[in-house]
């Protein structure tokens, strides 16, 4: 089962620490099997756009607003 994670407004000064990077539109293409992309889909939280990051991002910045979420230990 695909593991399950949070993301939230990050406030800081300067980047989250950890991979990141700045959110896709569209799922790129490649070399991959149709439909078997090696991202994960996103939401941003302060506008709802979806988009597409590496699966081991920490963070993400938002391609249409520019806001910056990262993700969130969940207890």
């Amino acid at each position: 089962m695909a593991e399950e994670k949070k993301w939230e407004k990050w406030d800081g000064p300067e980047k989250p620490s950890g991979p990141g990077a700045i959110g896709n539109a569209e799922p790129p293409s490649g070399n991959e099997v149709e439909g078997h992309s090696r991202q994960m889909t996103v939401t941003c939280f302060n506008c709802g756009a979806h988009q597409y990051v590496g699966p081991d991002s920490k963070w993400f910045i938002c391609w249409k607003c520019g806001a910056t979420s990262s993700e969130v230990m969940v207890a």
